[in-house]
């Protein structure tokens, strides 16, 4: 993948880069430098090949030639729980790929993923180390369909097949980060709910019935998805019960 450092040097302050032409994960390089003392938020970690990606739990991510992997780290702050940092980032990187495409109906899949017409967009792997936020992305940008392994080629999509164009990949980090430093900075309790309600506009989950499976032992609630509430967690109606859930993972149910 080609990026023009300079430009991305420039366009991303105050954003620190750290550019790596080859890495197996960006979130736990980003991990690593942080805890040797070696990476200041705000900063960039970007590389140009991801061999060993991570999604949430033990779940992989697939990346190829033309997808976008980077990790944007933010210092941490006290009035954010780390659950609610998926939520804000997912909102962000939302609104910055629906400006790139524009199209705003691009979606979000509680709690990680963006979606294009039921197809994955992006994933988001959100962890709190050593007082900052690490906000692991991998984003199909200029993703030809013949590339993607035969078992994903239906379910997922890039911006260039929204757009029906290729992108300059400078553009697409610069835009991404402007719209998470915005998210991620000075955030207090009333404009997390304002966020919590213009998330559920773009919510792909609102008005299905989902399972949500948490913890190792497979247990779960499930519901009909009325979206979220002020502080974040997924509201789920049972008949008359109605579940808050804080993280897990999601299943679309049959009935």
């Amino acid at each position: 993948m080609a990026f023009h450092l300079s430009d991305l040097r420039t366009g991303l302050k105050p954003f620190r880069l750290h550019w790596f032409p080859r890495l197996r994960s960006t979130n736990d390089h980003a991990a690593a430098l942080r805890k040797r003392g070696q990476l200041y938020a705000p900063a960039v970690v970007l590389t140009g090949h991801q061999l060993a990606g991570r999604g949430r739990g033990s779940n992989a991510w697939w990346s190829g030639a033309g997808s976008l992997t980077v990790t944007f780290v933010f210092a941490a702050e006290e009035h954010l729980a780390p659950y609610h940092v998926p939520l804000l980032a997912g909102l962000a990187v939302r609104n910055a790929a629906s400006a790139l495409v524009a199209n705003d109906a691009v979606q979000l899949k509680w709690p990680n993923d963006l979606q294009f017409e039921g197809r994955k967009l992006a994933g988001l792997l959100c962890e709190r180390v050593h007082k900052a936020d690490l906000v692991g992305l991998g984003l199909n940008v200029n993703v030809e369909r013949r590339q993607i392994p035969a078992a994903l080629r239906d379910s997922v999509t890039s911006l260039s097949e929204i757009a029906g164009r290729d992108f300059e990949l400078t553009e697409v980090v610069t835009m991404i980060a402007k719209h998470l430093h915005g998210a991620l900075s000075h955030r207090d309790e009333q404009s997390f709910a304002a966020a919590m309600r213009e998330y559920d506009c773009h919510h792909a989950l609102v008005g299905k019935r989902v399972s949500v499976i948490g913890g190792g032992d497979g247990s779960g609630v499930s519901g009909k998805c009325e979206g979220l509430d002020e502080m974040g967690r997924l509201i789920l109606r049972d008949g008359r019960t109605l579940h808050r859930v804080i993280a897990g993972h999601v299943q679309l149910s049959q009935r």
